[in-house]
C-alpha cells in the first residue's frame, strides 16, 4: 500500500478499510479471512508478477502462507493443508509456486 494503514485508506490487495473493516476485527483476523478466501487481488488489476504469498512472506506473515503437502504413506494422494511456520526465525528459504 502507498499509504499507512489507517484513515479509511483501502488495501488494494485485500480490499481492507483501515477505519471501517478493522473497527472490530483484528488485522490477523482479517488477513486470515483474506488467505481463506483464496487471497485474491481485490481491486483492478494486480501488479505484474503479483504473488499473495510472496507478500505476506515479504509483509513479515509466513506462517500465514498455505501450502499442500503429499504425505508420502498416502496412496491416495490426498493433500494435507498446513501452515508454513518457521519457529527458528529468518532467514529461511522457501518455494511458492501458484
Amino acid at each position: 500500500m502507498p499509504y499507512p494503514p489507517r484513515d479509511y485508506h483501502i488495501c488494494p490487495s485485500c480490499g481492507t478499510e483501515f477505519g471501517n473493516d478493522d473497527a472490530g476485527v483484528s488485522h490477523e483476523q482479517l488477513r486470515r479471512q483474506w488467505v481463506a478466501n483464496g487471497a485474491h487481488w481485490f481491486y483492478g488489476h494486480p501488479p505484474q508478477a503479483w504473488n499473495p504469498w510472496l507478500q505476506l512472506i515479504k509483509g513479515g506473515h509466513p506462517e500465514e502462507v498455505p501450502f499442500r503437502a503429499m504425505p508420502a504413506d498416502n496412496p491416495a494422494g490426498t493433500a494435507t493443508t498446513i501452515r508454513l511456520g518457521n519457529p527458528l526465525g529468518f532467514p529461511f528459504n522457501v518455494w511458492v509456486g501458484v
